[in-house]
């Protein structure tokens, strides 16, 4: 009986992202733009029942920003902004999940043009079958990674969005 009640404690899930949805919006000069990143690649190991022992990892192509407008994206990826050519991929790695009252929180180190900074990501998590969804809004300031230098008519904040399915594998 008690092995039984130990393994479950300790057993965890790793999870197969199925669809990704990274987002962003950011206010330049007076209106919202609004953008994605595509090709996300994440390793999850997550069960709400050993927070200790789940992981996060999660990185994307920078050379994927869309915006909608193809003049915008290739400005954005030059040196003044992600210089993707130099830094391919931003990196998100929990280093502490948490639960906050009806949320999850996870601490991360979060790499964009090769500058690392911790930030907190609070997060949903919702199962249903054999699928889990992640959903996951937080607020970085883009001046702290280089993006886009002092620009004065560009917002230091940059709003992201996250929305993750995944299928337990």
């Amino acid at each position: 009986m008690l092995t039984v009640a130990a393994t479950g404690v300790f057993a965890q899930t790793k999870w197969k992202v199925t669809k990704a949805d990274v987002k962003f919006k950011i206010r330049n000069a007076g209106i919202n733009v609004s953008g994605s990143f595509e090709g996300f690649k994440g390793k999850i190991i997550f069960s709400p029942d050993n927070l200790a022992g789940s992981r996060l990892i999660g990185i994307i192509q920078t050379a994927t920003i869309n915006t909608g407008i193809k003049g915008r994206d290739r400005h954005l990826r030059k040196e003044d902004f992600f210089h993707a050519i130099k830094y391919p991929v931003i990196k998100m790695k929990s280093t502490k999940i948490a639960k906050e009252g009806s949320k999850y929180v996870a601490y991360f180190d979060l790499t964009i043009k090769g500058v690392t900074k911790k930030v907190k990501v609070p997060f949903t998590y919702t199962k249903s079958g054999n699928s889990g969804t992640f959903n996951a809004y937080f607020e970085i300031n883009r001046r702290d990674f280089g993006v886009g230098g002092k620009s004065l008519i560009m917002s230091k904040t940059a709003k992201i969005t996250l929305n993750i399915t995944a299928a337990a594998a």
